[in-house]
């Protein structure tokens, strides 16, 4: 009898367990017709110039979004001027503070508004359970209408530092510049070769610094997203495959921590009427000058150039029709652009400035 009733005793047990189990495997989230969408608050102008933008903060608030259960939430703020949307910056709250300079930098590059302009903008958020795409994103209304007074501040630099710069000479990373003022987005050039073949034959590794020392920010995959994978490293360093070329343009988005790259190809090369448009005069990556060299090449007065890319025409740069207010008696560049003149006779170096936004030819007498 004992025994009879250990075993009903067990069958009960056994039966209150797989009733748990059964209550455990079938608790989910809301369905989404009952998903509470975040509701954010109204803004106010702002105004950025040069005495706030590096030191003042906007503040964006919303509502709490509501999936059902108590799971992690990841909040995405946008700013859009009706017809685009720029990503201001993520979080897990329900508020942001963003730097004057970070919502300039928005409204400029995401939304193609000018500097020293006024724009009327709305704000809006959304909101997605973390970790998983399951679900769509919940979206918020839009907030008032509020303008943004935008400002051209200095351009800012960032540099960059790896096995391609003399193995790691963080003395002299190269530097390069904001596209355009405020704007937080940083482009540039560069031949990623390497003298040696370090931890990785296959691959160049690199950091991107905010000044020539390690004493300050310096952002390896951990902290700056790359559009692109990079094997795991002790350093968390950014790498870039060598089957894809040497020379990358890389564009850093300083607001949202993203790293983007573009495989140019293998060699730069300058041609023109100087050799009958029949070879090239290759380029030199120069680390320590952050610029692109040819020897020393005699050009007459009335002689054009252009730069191209694997002795090829598939890329190549030529005049933008603009003569650079940065880089004295240099030639503005773009895509496909036109015939270069060079305009004097002699024997030049011919400097490609590609560090910077747009890209600057100059012939430097020798």
């Amino acid at each position: 009898m004992k025994f009879l009733k250990n075993i009903l005793l067990f069958a009960a047990v056994m039966g209150f367990a797989s009733s748990c189990d059964s209550d455990i495997d079938t608790l989910q989230i809301a369905t989404p017709e009952k998903f509470v969408a975040p509701v954010i608050n109204n803004c106010n102008d702002v105004i950025v110039n040069l005495d706030n933008v590096k030191a003042e903060t906007v503040v964006f608030s919303w509502s709490k979004a509501d999936f059902g259960l108590p799971v992690q939430v990841l909040y995405s703020l946008y700013l859009t001027d009706g017809t685009n949307n720029a990503l201001v910056g993520t979080t897990s709250n329900t508020q942001l503070a963003v730097s004057k300079s970070d919502v300039n930098g928005a409204v400029i590059n995401g939304l193609g508004v000018a500097a020293n302009a006024t724009a009327s903008v709305k704000a809006f958020v959304t909101a997605e359970v973390n970790g998983t795409d399951k679900y769509e994103a919940l979206t918020s209304n839009s907030s008032n209408s509020f303008n943004v007074t935008t400002f051209e501040a200095p351009l800012g630099v960032l540099y960059l530092c790896g096995e391609f710069n003399g193995s790691w000479d963080i003395d002299n990373a190269p530097v390069f510049y904001e596209t355009t003022g405020g704007s937080n987005i940083y482009k540039c050039m560069v031949d990623f070769s390497k003298a040696a073949d370090g931890d990785d034959a296959t691959r160049s590794y690199f950091k991107v610094v905010a000044q020539q020392n390690w004493s300050g920010d310096n952002w390896g995959y951990n902290a700056l997203k790359p559009s692109w994978t990079c094997p795991e490293q002790k350093d968390s360093n950014l790498s870039l495959p060598f089957s894809e070329g040497s020379i990358f343009e890389l564009t850093v988005n300083r607001a949202l921590m993203t790293i983007d790259k573009n495989a140019i190809g293998n060699t730069l090369g300058l041609i023109g009427t100087f050799n009958n448009w029949g070879g090239d005069e290759f380029f030199t990556y120069d680390y320590k000058s952050s610029t692109w060299k040819t020897a020393p090449v005699a050009l007459s007065a009335d002689d054009k150039v252009k730069i191209r890319v694997n002795s090829d025409w598939g890329t190549n740069w030529g005049d933008a029709g603009s003569v650079s207010t940065a880089i004295t008696g240099g030639v503005e560049l773009k895509t496909g652009g036109g015939d270069i003149p060079v305009g004097v006779s002699g024997t030049f170096v011919v400097t490609l400035h590609a560090n910077r936004t747009p890209y600057v030819l100059e012939f430097v007498a020798q």
